[in-house]
């Protein structure tokens, strides 16, 4: 469940500006002012300082963090302060100075925050196959966001500017709900996974109220719904995800965990959670055929699987030699392009 302050940024400096430009070298200052310059900015380069007149603070910060040849480094050694027109500069206000990639950030935030407030989300479902009858078993919902201008924001950015802008509680809560509700819509019948982080999670009886709503609303069987643990290498807390995942199953929803038999961390979770369904990691699929060392992980864990009553995914399948491979070896559910990239509608059939 969001919060207030889940879908706030600090105010975003609008109209006419005088912006003041501040590098840890002077070499970097030079970039900067033959970008702007080319760029049609009215612009004064003095030692250590480039001062603009403007009236799209938002473009220029757009421009700078454009640059190809500005490294991250440079950006976090770059300052900008925007000063009103009436505003005087002085000590005080240098302290109030942001870096570059501060502001690209801040940026990124302002089309996230819109985002969230109007609901701009969309999913797309790659499916996932049962190896026994070469099936459509679930699709995997893959949230993006939709811009104003129809363009999308990627999982990657949009994650990203959440955890660095505080809104990833209100965004996961959102791509979770957005997945069940558009599954409902597409008149999926087939089981969907679910993603979600652990770490936007603080009260599982709190935080996933509106995601057990919406799927009771929805008449949807909990059963066929499965949350899915991703970025398992930044759990945190062993107690708490447990936690989380026992909530999950009171309500008759099944998990699955992402990665694993990419290090003894994700071994050590998948003893401790025990879930319904395991995805191997897909740098342990790619070239399986080629690498009897990945064949003897793979083995490994498609016993233990067995052993634990667990199904086992593989994902990342992207050619027939890999395919054939973990046929051979009795996977469960394979996934990847080989059978279909995401898409806005969900492959009916393969």
């Amino acid at each position: 469940m969001s919060c207030r302050h889940c879908t706030t940024t600090p105010p975003w400096p609008n109209g006419r500006r005088t912006l003041y430009i501040s590098a840890a070298h002077e070499y970097i200052l030079d970039k900067i002012a033959t970008a702007l310059f080319s760029e049609g900015y009215d612009c004064q380069l003095a030692p250590m300082q480039l001062c603009c007149q403007l009236e799209d603070f938002a473009a220029l910060v757009t421009t700078l963090a454009a640059l190809p040849d500005l490294t991250e480094t440079e950006q976090r050694n770059i300052h900008l302060l925007p000063l009103a027109p009436d505003e005087a500069l002085d000590f005080g206000k240098m302290a109030q100075a942001k870096t570059l990639e501060t502001w690209a950030t801040l940026l990124q935030a302002r089309e996230l925050v819109w985002l969230l407030d109007n609901g701009s989300l969309t999913v797309h479902f790659q499916p996932i196959v049962a190896v026994a009858d070469h099936s459509i078993y679930a699709y995997e919902c893959l949230a993006r966001g939709v811009l104003a201008d129809g363009s999308f924001m990627a999982p990657g950015p949009m994650f990203t500017t959440a955890l660095k802008t505080g809104l990833l509680f209100n965004l996961d809560r959102q791509c979770r709900e957005t997945a069940i509700k558009t599954a409902a819509v597409k008149n999926i019948y087939q089981n969907i996974f679910v993603n979600f982080l652990p770490s936007s999670i603080y009260n599982p009886e709190f935080c996933l109220r509106d995601t057990v709503h919406w799927a009771q609303q929805l008449e949807f069987d909990p059963g066929r719904i499965v949350f899915e643990v991703v970025e398992t290498e930044k759990v945190d807390s062993l107690e708490h995800l447990i936690h989380i995942l026992d909530y999950y199953r009171s309500k008759g929803f099944r998990t699955a965990l992402d990665d694993i038999g990419s290090g003894f961390s994700s071994l050590n979770l998948f003893a401790r959670l025990q879930p319904n369904i395991i995805k191997l990691d897909m740098e342990l699929v790619r070239d399986v055929h080629r690498s009897e060392i990945k064949q003897s992980i793979a083995r490994a864990l498609r016993a233990m699987c067995r052993d634990a009553g667990c199904q086992i995914l593989a994902e990342g399948i992207e050619t027939r030699e890999e395919y054939d491979w973990f046929k051979a070896l009795g996977v469960d559910l394979m996934q990847g392009y080989y059978f279909g990239k995401p898409s806005a509608e969900p492959r009916r059939s393969l």
